[in-house]
This record gives C-alpha cells, sequence and structure tokens, in this order.
C-alpha cells in the first residue's frame, strides 16, 4: 500500500512541472534547468533541421518526453511535453485548475509581460502539452 502512494504523489508531483516555461532561454541554460529542476529527465539528443531545431529530453521511468524547440540562435520557442494517454484527464483537470476552465483545451496566461498559449493535445499513445508565446493579429 506505502508502495502505491509513493508512487501516486510521485505522479502527482511531476505534474506541476506541466508549468515549467523554458521559452527565451538559451539551449545550454535549459540543459543546467532540467538537471536541476525536473528530476529524472536526461537529456537524449539535438536535432538540427535548418533554420530549426530542438533538443530532447526523456523520462524513462515516467515515460514522458520534452522537447525545447529552437530558433536559429538556439533559444528556445515552444515547449511541447508528451505524457502516457492514461493521464489525459488528470492533466486537463490540473490545467484548468492553473488556467481556467477551457472547453477547446487551449489555455492562455501571462508571465513577465509575455502573454503564452498552452494546448492539450490528444493522440492515440500519447498527450502532449505545448507552451508556446502568443500569436497576437
Amino acid at each position: 500500500m506505502a508502495r502505491i502512494f509513493i508512487y501516486i504523489l510521485f505522479l502527482l508531483l511531476s505534474f506541476s512541472a506541466v508549468s515549467q516555461n523554458y521559452i527565451g532561454i538559451h539551449k545550454d541554460k535549459i540543459r543546467e534547468k532540467v538537471s536541476e529542476e525536473l528530476s529524472g529527465f536526461a537529456f537524449s539528443k539535438e536535432v538540427y533541421n535548418g533554420n530549426r531545431s530542438f533538443i530532447k529530453f526523456e523520462n524513462r521511468f515516467e515515460e514522458q518526453t520534452l522537447i525545447f524547440m529552437l530558433n536559429t540562435k538556439g533559444y528556445c520557442t515552444a515547449v511541447s511535453r508528451m505524457y502516457n494517454s492514461w493521464l489525459y484527464k488528470s492533466l486537463q483537470k490540473e490545467l484548468n485548475e492553473k488556467y481556467g476552465e477551457s472547453e477547446i483545451l487551449i489555455w492562455e496566461y501571462e508571465k513577465d509581460g509575455q502573454e503564452y498559449t498552452v494546448e492539450l493535445n490528444r493522440k492515440k499513445w500519447f498527450v502532449s502539452v505545448i507552451t508556446k508565446t502568443k500569436r497576437t493579429n
């Protein structure tokens, strides 16, 4: 019973990282911050694709993936975190509690004068939470 409680507590604590926002931070600093702030995540790879690239971190224990999209200078422009699909309802509840109710699964918030959107996407095998700067028209 204690083992189950510890596992559930660990999962609940891991959800709080949904709100981590590394947008605008250089990839070298992101590597430092992830190792300090997100236990269990290890650097996986860096991929270059023309004028864009990304760095990927994996948490094998929780079966999560964290991807930081980068611009040509190596600064983060968006963050995507993938979870197991069975966590969908818990993630939706956490995002609704943090940012307010949303039926369209897109939330907005402001941090340090910048507006951001957080989007919850459900796929067949995983759920992703994508954070990026809000586009203005």
